[in-house]
């Protein structure tokens, strides 16, 4: 019998199967419960969320549970929780030491490492887009925006938004960094960090349907230089040292040419994590598991992160999310074909499937396409093919 583990957090359905991957049976609460998820986990939608996963946790007492995104702005939670079951993870300390701008700021430049000009207060800053405001208590890119004349004619009641409720990461203004918008996925044991893989993000892309700086999607690896992935292995080695963290957590991160500047750490399970597994055959999870139940991380011997029956170690993949452009309801045969997609192995081509009569508001999110492809640029005009073909299906029955 497979090992139980508890996964919870807005959407378990990637860590879930990451999770199966790695050996382990999935029980997870979140707020979807999505028809895919119910086929590989026994899955709860939880309401109130975040503060009805306490209760839920008491109820199944599992060996083992680990939270998604966006739980770490939810530190008091995660110590709440802690006190339930063992945590697979970092406590809430640390989400509240990695996860403030100005710590983190301090702990790279120490290490002579970049991050953008930080200020805590717009005074005096331009209101041109040249800088960003920020709460850091949101996901998925959700709480930034650019601080403009718009934004600045209104400045004091936009603050007082943003800044509340969250006591420890109230807003704060960064100079905007041009470049390309990447993430890094590592596993960190006894100080050290293992750096698994490097994507590209898909950021505020109309034809998802996104905007602004919302996360819409991963594509890689993503090639670069070996002064880059030096860079990023200090990285990954000063705040998994100087933050205490423990097991999966990614960076954030602007490409720059050959520079790299950390944007900001999530301390959980990323959402680029499936598409480093498939192009990769890295399993994330076992990794994780390893590093927080105290057994060391091996990078050296693939074997203990790999799962050696992967035949696609060499492709690039990709993933992206589908926004809805108007109100919609879920159709019958458009949840029925897309549940056949998602159910498919050992890769589903969709998945975070909606039962047929959801509703889906406008810009939330719909489903989550797959595409693979021989280099990066090639992945993403799969996904546009497939996305464009999706919303033709989709609307055309509205």
């Amino acid at each position: 019998m497979k090992p139980s583990l508890a996964i919870v957090g807005a959407s378990a359905r990637a860590a879930a199967a990451s999770a199966l991957r790695a050996g382990f049976q999935p029980v997870t609460a979140d707020l979807f419960a999505d028809l895919d998820l119910r086929a590989i986990a026994t899955a709860t939608r939880i309401s109130p969320y975040p503060e009805g996963l306490v209760d839920w946790l008491r109820t199944i007492e599992p060996p083992g549970w680990m939270y998604t995104g966006a739980l770490e702005n939810h530190p008091e939670l995660v110590d709440q929780m802690a006190w339930v079951a063992p945590l697979w993870g970092n406590p809430g300390d640390v989400l509240a030491r990695v996860r403030s701008p100005s710590q983190l700021a301090d702990v790279l430049r120490d290490a002579g490492l970049l991050f953008p000009e930080t200020r805590s207060s717009a005074d005096g800053l331009p209101q041109d887009g040249s800088w960003l405001v920020k709460t850091y208590r949101g996901a998925s890119g959700s709480g930034v925006r650019p601080w403009s004349e718009e934004r600045g004619a209104r400045n004091e009641k936009d603050e007082a938004s943003l800044a509340a409720p969250g006591p420890t990461l109230p807003a704060c203004y960064q100079r905007l960094v041009p470049g390309q918008s990447c993430a890094a996925a590592f596993v960190a044991a006894g100080g050290a960090a293992t750096l698994l893989g490097i994507t590209r993000q898909l950021i505020g892309e109309p034809w998802l349907g996104a905007h602004g700086f919302q996360y819409a999607g991963s594509i890689g690896p993503q090639p670069v230089s070996n002064v880059i992935r030096n860079t990023l292995q200090h990285i990954g080695k000063t705040i998994a040292e100087r933050f205490e963290l423990t097991g999966l957590f990614g960076v954030d991160f602007i490409l720059s040419e050959e520079q790299v500047w950390t944007l900001e750490v999530n301390p959980r399970y990323t959402a680029s994590v499936e598409i480093i597994e498939r192009a990769t055959g890295i399993r994330a999870l076992a990794a994780h598991a390893d590093a927080c139940r105290g057994f060391p991380i091996k990078p050296s011997n693939q074997s203990e992160i790999q799962n050696p029956k992967s035949k696609i170690a060499s492709a690039f993949h990709g993933k992206a999310i589908l926004f809805a452009r108007r109100d919609l309801t879920i159709p019958d045969m458009f949840a029925s074909l897309s549940l056949a997609e998602a159910s498919r192995q050992p890769w589903p081509t969709l998945a975070d499937i909606s039962p047929a009569g959801t509703p889906i508001g406008a810009g939330r999110p719909i489903l989550t396409v797959f595409a693979a492809g021989r280099n990066n640029e090639e992945v993403e005009s799969h996904l546009r093919e497939r996305v464009a073909t999706l919303e033709d299906q989709l609307y055309a029955v509205l």
